[in-house]
């Protein structure tokens, strides 16, 4: 979770850009709401750990109301999430707005995986479990298989590498779509020598927001890389949709290489308001012990490397 707040603020001030005009060193730079400041994708997530924190399980009303509590729309949120609220505010069901709001099989993009992190650490260790609450979440705003497969094979990357596994064979393992199957074993087979932005955003030079298009690209980037801060840095690399990117590739990175992993001058730029990297830490550890696992002794205290 922590590793979704950095990877979102730090992809956040690249947001559109081509891949070439990313430096190959990425430090957080001012952006919409300062330096460090994170986008509608952490919003969102820490909205979902306190929903799950209340409910044990993802309930779509408990959940909807939390997006809409926490909603701040300076963070970046799309025309089509912030339609799907409205129409929760004006008594439409949670079940029908984002049908109502997307036509035909509804939004393929990548949003409900961005903020799925919590619902790994509460039922990671259950991949039955935990594809179900995923997929649950998903369809508050995401109805389209693919946007729905995708916040399930980023959820299982994460349960994953917190058990210790492989992330891309939890990924492979759980999707249910040919496409981001076919998209995650096409990266992987590409990056066998080594991950690179090149290689990963091939051919274009900038990934879309569509789950097929960057969930695949996060999940091999973290399991390939060396380290936390490889990993999201070749996401971010790879231009286009760079702050959900980041997001992703470091939800799964952190739950791989442990919060103390995260270089310190990165964690010591995060905001740190109300609902900032402390309660982000507070929430993660909570979950993590209610999960019944040992996940919270590297959340314990600074998580900054020693």
């Amino acid at each position: 979770m922590l590793g979704t707040f950095v990877g979102d603020a730090l992809g956040m001030p690249f947001e559109g850009e081509g891949a070439g005009a990313i430096p190959p060193v990425i430090d957080m730079l001012d952006a919409r709401l300062g330096r460090g400041t994170y986008t509608d994708d952490t919003q969102m997530m820490i909205a979902l750990a306190e929903s799950l924190l209340r409910c044990e399980v993802v309930d779509p009303e408990d959940l909807a109301r939390a997006f809409r509590e926490h909603v701040d729309p300076r963070r970046g949120y799309g025309g089509g999430t912030l339609r799907v609220f409205e129409l929760w505010e004006r008594g439409v069901s949670v079940d029908e707005a984002a049908r109502r709001t997307f036509a035909g099989a509804g939004s393929l993009g990548n949003g409900a995986a961005m903020r799925v992190a919590p619902v790994a650490v509460r039922f990671g260790s259950d991949s039955v479990l935990l594809a179900v609450q995923a997929a649950r979440s998903a369809r508050l705003t995401h109805t389209h298989a693919l946007g729905v497969d995708g916040a399930v094979v980023q959820a299982a990357a994460v349960g994953a590498a917190l058990d210790d596994d492989d992330p891309f064979a939890a990924a492979v393992a759980a999707t249910r779509t040919g496409e981001i199957r076919e998209r995650l074993l096409i990266l992987h087979a590409a990056t066998a020598a080594s991950v690179s932005s090149r290689i990963l955003n091939r051919p274009a030079d900038r990934i879309g927001s569509s789950a097929p298009d960057s969930v695949p690209v996060a999940v091999v980037a973290a399991a390939r890389a060396e380290s936390f801060e490889h990993a999201v840095t070749v996401a971010i690399g790879c231009g286009g949709d760079t702050d959900t990117l980041g997001a992703m590739a470091g939800a799964i990175a952190g739950a791989r290489f442990g919060a103390r992993a995260i270089p310190a001058r990165w964690i010591d730029a995060l905001e740190d308001g109300e609902h900032g990297r402390r309660h982000v830490e507070a929430l993660a550890s909570e979950l993590a012990d209610r999960a019944g696992g040992g996940a919270t002794s590297d959340l314990g205290g600074d998580p900054r490397p020693s």
